[in-house]
């Protein structure tokens, strides 16, 4: 699946036939760029949405998938879990790149069929095509390495001023 330049939010949420459930995770709202004086509690809101997201995916689907989502897979290089893999290399990406360098939230929509993930940056947004396009070397970190490579479906809410990364993950 991989890379869709042209997939909607709704058409994820159709497909994924949701629920109505949802949940919001917020990080970072301020419209200035993180500072070192608040750093830490960023970083510490940053991680516990993380976890709370594997907690929740965990708690509903737990009984129908056969492995466990675990954000330590990302650490042990277990690419089969690619809900930990998406959340540390696009949620890295708004700590190191994004204008204000922080996810604003973490949002997640459950389904019958399937969830979707989506990590929200302020500011300014970056341009997906361009940068998966010529592969540029300012972004080093794996995030559209995986985004190129992995089995479900990454989008955005507009390719070429994207503020928010999506992740949808199908049964």
């Amino acid at each position: 699946m991989a890379i869709h330049f042209t997939r909607s939010l709704p058409e994820a949420m159709e497909s994924i036939e949701f629920s109505g459930e949802g949940y919001e995770f917020p990080i970072y709202s301020m419209e200035a760029i993180r500072s070192h004086l608040i750093s830490d509690s960023v970083i510490e809101q940053y991680g516990d949405a993380k976890w709370r997201i594997i907690d929740v995916l965990n708690e509903k689907y737990g009984a129908i998938l056969f492995n466990k989502f675990d954000l330590h897979h990302w650490l042990e290089k277990n690419q089969d879990d690619e809900v930990a893999y998406f959340l540390n290399e696009a949620g890295s990406n708004s700590l190191n790149y994004s204008e204000y360098l922080a996810p604003s939230g973490f949002h997640l929509w459950l389904g019958k069929k399937g969830f979707v993930i989506g990590i929200e940056q302020k500011g300014k947004g970056f341009n997906a095509i361009r940068i998966n396009g010529e592969r540029i070397k300012e972004h080093q970190g794996g995030a559209f390495q995986f985004f190129r490579e992995c089995k479900n479906v990454v989008f955005f809410d507009n390719p070429e001023n994207a503020k928010v990364v999506y992740f949808e993950v199908k049964f």
